[in-house]
């Protein structure tokens, strides 16, 4: 309900947008694989409030950026690249888009088998989660753990929406392996991971992005998001935040 919207027509894109805006400040909220060149862009003309383009170009490919965990000792679902030995009996292994977000494209299979642009890795059962934060020049703040909604139907995922925040007792061991994370691919801003808790929080997915989860948070977080991220960015972020109530909302509901 703040601020004036603009809308793109007559064959303008949006990076001819971005060279003429004058701003203070920008935050790019947009699909992974367009992040860097707009981040480029962003940066050459004002303050940027997120990643940069290298760590979001990072984030953004999920072979590259799990391999960056798994050295550095972050829990990860492990990248498959040969079927596994057939006396291990008939495992599961999830097949998704190199690049992609939302859960689009992704299916579970027993076959270790994908196209050009897609990866596969180890199946874990466990409870499917993300962690919201923001990480600014004094740190590490969290936001909230949240429960991700997932459709499984016809071998294939599909988030359906969250419940925010979902309260675990082994909440500081995934902030711990959250903060590593963000620290090993150098994310700034608002950012996000995937997770499916089991044995140990397995990372799945990072996005170097506001995510879907905002919705929710806004709703039950008594600071202002947006100046949570400003802070991040020059400065007076709190070292914590309160959060009072629950919110879930659902994919299909948001219009």
């Amino acid at each position: 309900k703040e601020g004036k919207p603009i809308m793109l027509g007559g064959g303008r894109d949006f990076g001819s947008l971005l060279q003429s805006i004058e701003a203070e400040a920008c935050l790019l909220i947009a699909p992974d694989g367009l992040q860097p060149h707009f981040l480029e862009i962003i940066e050459g003309r004002t303050a940027n409030l997120g990643s940069s383009p290298a760590a979001a170009s990072l984030a953004a490919d999920k072979l590259l950026s799990t391999r960056a965990l798994a050295r550095s000792g972050v829990p990860v679902a492990e990248i498959v690249d040969r079927p596994d030995p057939v006396d291990k009996g008939c495992l599961q292994y999830v097949v998704k888009p190199r690049t992609g977000s939302g859960s689009e494209g992704v299916r579970i299979s027993s076959f270790v088998r994908a196209g050009p642009e897609e990866i596969v890795t180890r199946y874990h059962e466990g409870l499917h989660l993300s962690a919201s934060f923001i990480v600014g020049k004094e740190g590490f703040l969290p936001l909230t753990l949240n429960r991700q909604l997932i459709d499984f139907a016809d071998g294939k995922m599909r988030y359906q929406g969250s419940q925010v925040p979902y309260r675990t007792p082994r909440a500081a061991e995934i902030w711990e392996a959250a903060e590593k994370a963000a620290d090993v691919l150098a994310l700034r801003g608002y950012a996000g991971i995937d997770y499916v808790l089991g044995e140990r929080p397995w990372a799945v997915d990072v996005n170097a992005r506001p995510t879907t989860s905002i919705i929710g948070i806004a709703r039950v977080m008594k600071e202002e998001i947006g100046e949570l991220i400003l802070q991040a960015k020059f400065g007076g972020m709190p070292e914590r935040v309160h959060v009072t109530g629950e919110y879930t909302f659902l994919k299909g509901e948001l219009g």
